[in-house]
């Protein structure tokens, strides 16, 4: 079935993807502290599994806004599925670093329905000026265990992965 890419179809919860993520970000402490990290030019390009259309992930005035169209300079682009909306949405309380770990583990996820695809647009030096890598350090000891325990230990680990994501097809 096609959709107009302002009238999606719904996701497993009820609600479109699209609809419930905007309302997720506009109401998570952990998203409004994400949105302190990020500076001006910081924009992730959005597409969902099951709906059609662009999306536009920025932080503005405190605040990080999901709106559609197409980004405009994103340093990442994001395809999300259905579950791994739903898995986002339902962690209303959790702080950034536990936000940070349901996000890389549907990035890792081998289940379709759960995983979100990345793709890197920017490089190092860009992420590290619009606040992409502050915003990771402030997901703290508990993202950095995470992360430690998938293999991606200090610094140089890190970036051999963020190379990896900019050469994802």
């Amino acid at each position: 079935m096609s959709t107009d890419a302002h009238s999606p179809t719904e996701s497993p919860a009820g609600e479109p993807g699209n609809m419930a993520l905007a309302r997720f970000l506009a109401c998570s402490a952990a998203a409004a502290q994400a949105a302190l990290s990020l500076r001006a030019g910081a924009e992730v390009a959005v597409t969902f599994t099951d709906l059609e259309g662009e999306w536009r992930c920025y932080a503005d005035a405190g605040n990080i806004r999901l709106e559609p169209g197409k980004a405009r300079d994103p340093d990442f682009a994001l395809l999300l599925a259905p579950a791994a909306i739903q898995s986002i949405c339902a962690r209303t309380d959790a702080d950034i670093g536990e936000l940070g770990i349901t996000f890389f583990e549907h990035v890792v996820s081998r289940e379709p329905d759960y995983r979100i695809r990345v793709q890197l647009h920017s490089g190092l030096i860009k992420l590290t000026q619009r606040g992409w890598l502050t915003l990771l350090a402030r997901g703290g000891p508990n993202v950095a265990g995470w992360l430690a325990r998938k293999g991606l230990r200090g610094s140089s680990a890190v970036i051999a992965a963020i190379a990896r994501l900019k050469s994802a097809p």
